[in-house]
């Protein structure tokens, strides 16, 4: 049985594949430490998602061999601490229509207080990130457009409505999750100067020196161009991978600009309400807010 466990739940869009694979690059040695990594490449193979191996009871899979003590005894393999990466378990970023879910989340607490309960008594911290409304919504659509959702930014703004973004409602619903240690929240746009400290925390490593970081992005956005180009492909009847097809052609840099979805002064407002919302988050208790200060490194923002 691991003595602790903590549980990244993401969000989506927050930076969370570059998290993942820092800590698959660096799985090795962290086992060495004590430490159990498992993320999207294993926790998202046929029979061995969260809710089929703990047996949850919105599982579609049939019932696990193993108990839950049985299972985490599995999984981290003699060594003290478990960590677990997976945003999809709090459910999916959209429907079937490429329309954000809104509010962020809505089975998320549940899902995450039924995991907890299987582990009980064992020690389980969580770890949110968390990320500017208008900006995680503007990430949004480009994935919708990446999934084949080809829809005019005008439409996809009417549908999905930035302001019901409210990240300080969600980390207070998830603060009365019975056998949560601690809740750690960063914010997405502190990820890049953040990264030693989260993973420090995330695993519980006494140094994180001897680990290897990422500089480069793992998924960059569209370009206005690649955004142009996509829409008029598939109104002209074209079929496949149209958005990434775009975003090969057109990426955004010194010749193409990135695309945003909102005007300068609804990213304004957006980051006024953001503010507003993590001032809140920093008062509750039971919830740490991982941000390190400045270091004026060369490392890239990772999208």
């Amino acid at each position: 049985m691991p003595q602790s466990i903590a549980l990244h739940i993401g969000a989506h869009k927050t930076a969370s594949s570059h998290l993942q694979n820092v800590l698959y690059k660096n799985r090795g040695l962290l086992a060495d430490d004590g430490i159990r990594i498992y993320g999207p490449r294993y926790l998202r193979m046929p029979g061995r998602n969260l809710a089929a191996m703990f047996g949850l009871s919105w599982s579609e899979s049939p019932p696990p061999r193993r108990t839950p003590k049985r299972q985490l005894k599995f999984l981290v393999k003699g060594r003290r601490h478990l960590v677990l990466s997976e945003e999809n378990f709090v459910g999916n970023l959209a429907d079937l229509k490429g329309r954000t879910v809104l509010p962020i989340y809505p089975t998320g607490r549940d899902r995450i207080a039924e995991l907890v309960a299987k582990w009980a008594p064992v020690e389980t911290d969580l770890f949110v990130a968390v990320r500017d409304p208008a900006s995680f919504l503007g990430s949004a659509y480009s994935q919708a457009m990446f999934g084949g959702f080809h829809i005019r930014p005008r439409q996809f703004r009417l549908r999905n409505d930035w302001r019901a973004v409210d990240w300080a409602d969600y980390i207070d619903g998830l603060r009365t999750i019975d056998g949560l240690r601690r809740i750690y929240v960063w914010r997405q746009e502190d990820y890049h100067q953040s990264q030693s400290l989260i993973v420090k925390h995330l695993t519980r490593i006494s140094d994180v020196e001897p680990l290897k970081f990422i500089d480069k992005r793992v998924h960059q956005g569209l370009s206005v161009t690649a955004v142009q180009t996509t829409l008029e492909a598939s109104s002209a009847g074209e079929k496949g991978t149209l958005a990434r097809d775009a975003r090969r052609a057109f990426p955004v840099g010194k010749d193409h600009s990135l695309f945003e979805l909102y005007s300068s002064s609804t990213l304004r407002k957006s980051r006024d309400i953001y503010a507003a919302q993590m001032a809140r988050i920093a008062q509750m208790d039971g919830v740490t807010v991982l941000q390190s200060p400045p270091t004026g490194d060369a490392t890239q923002p990772q999208g």
